[in-house]
């Protein structure tokens, strides 16, 4: 039987983010702690905000790439900010663009399109709202072959994306929180092959060794989190095509990042491994795939990253996320 979370993942296109985006910010130097470990995610607390994707990522693909076609800044206030985030509306009837910044009796400042259909937030504790409120984006339930709508963050690394084979530790940590989780289907209408919410993080793997036969072979290395469909954590690892950038996507068995726990149930829940173990696990499952048949870690780069909503369902959703990291340890 076909994995269900692979089928809804074959036609998305998050992964254009990392694809054709490029930061349009200058360099910033990562922090090394003292145990000489180095953070690659840059301004975990958003601070700086974000730079807006067109609603169609076919705008990115025939212009030219994101600096070229991004349509807004979200700065949350702050005029003199260059974000290094990006922030994807795929396939959304209304745009954030040109939204006005708004403050919420709790605090936090928050931009909402017009149709009310989507909203991000930055809270005092540095968390960030990610809100989905598909009800107001889909006519019907969504049927096969059509597009859904996205909300997500994203960053690449450049010159800083870390060495697997060179990285004696790959510290992944990050905190969630749903907020919201709201079935509008109609009854009968849900199938689960076609309709879910859920919040997939993704780095992009990439074999950056020009002299190695396999360079520029990359995949989406997947850590699942959030899904309507499954109150409990898969322990099993999944491989699939993604039809969209033509590029596999291996995904962590989630219990491995986040325990046996229930991320359905309204707590903050922290993900963390070492996901260097898990990465060369990946490596050789897609060798099986044909996929770097003669890669070695010392070839494989982390490129960038994206996280948050993909709602191929009429579900309003919401997630809060806070203290993303990646520290490497050499």
């Amino acid at each position: 039987m076909k994995n269900i979370t692979t089928y809804l993942k074959l036609a998305a296109t998050p992964c254009l983010m990392i694809i054709l985006f490029s930061c349009s910010c200058g360099k910033e130097l990562h922090s090394i702690s003292k145990s000489g470990s180095t953070e690659i995610m840059r301004d975990i607390i958003f601070e700086k905000g974000f730079t807006l994707t067109p609603v169609d990522p076919k705008t990115v693909q025939q212009g030219g790439g994101f600096e070229k076609t991004y349509v807004d800044t979200l700065n949350f206030g702050k005029e003199d900010s260059h974000p290094v985030w990006q922030l994807a509306q795929w396939w959304s009837k209304y745009t954030l663009a040109k939204c006005q910044l708004e403050k919420s009796p709790d605090g936090s400042f928050f931009y909402e399109n017009a149709g009310k259909s989507k909203k991000i937030a930055l809270y005092p504790d540095s968390s960030l709202l990610l809100e989905v409120d598909a009800s107001r984006e889909y006519d019907s339930p969504r049927v096969n072959g059509q597009n859904w709508p996205h909300l997500l963050i994203a960053q690449n690394f450049n010159d800083q994306s870390p060495n697997v084979g060179q990285a004696e530790r790959l510290d992944f940590t990050m905190e969630i929180m749903l907020v919201k989780n709201e079935n509008k289907m109609k009854e009968g209408t849900f199938n689960p092959s076609l309709h879910t919410a859920q919040t997939p993080f993704y780095f992009v793997l990439k074999n950056d060794n020009k002299n190695s036969i396999d360079y520029n072979q990359q995949i989406w290395f997947g850590i699942p989190s959030y899904d309507y469909r499954n109150i409990t954590l898969s322990d099993k690892e999944e491989i699939a095509l993604d039809l969209g950038t033509n590029m596999y996507m291996y995904a962590v068995p989630p219990q491995k990042i986040w325990g046996n726990v229930n991320l359905h149930d309204g707590s903050w829940h922290k993900g963390q491994a070492d996901i260097k173990p898990i990465v060369l696990r990946a490596i050789d499952a897609m060798k099986g795939r044909g996929v770097f048949l003669n890669t070695k870690p010392e070839d494989l780069k982390i490129t960038g990253m994206n996280f948050g909503w993909e709602v191929p369902g009429t579900f309003d959703v919401a997630i809060r996320v806070k203290n993303i990291h990646l520290k490497v340890e050499k």
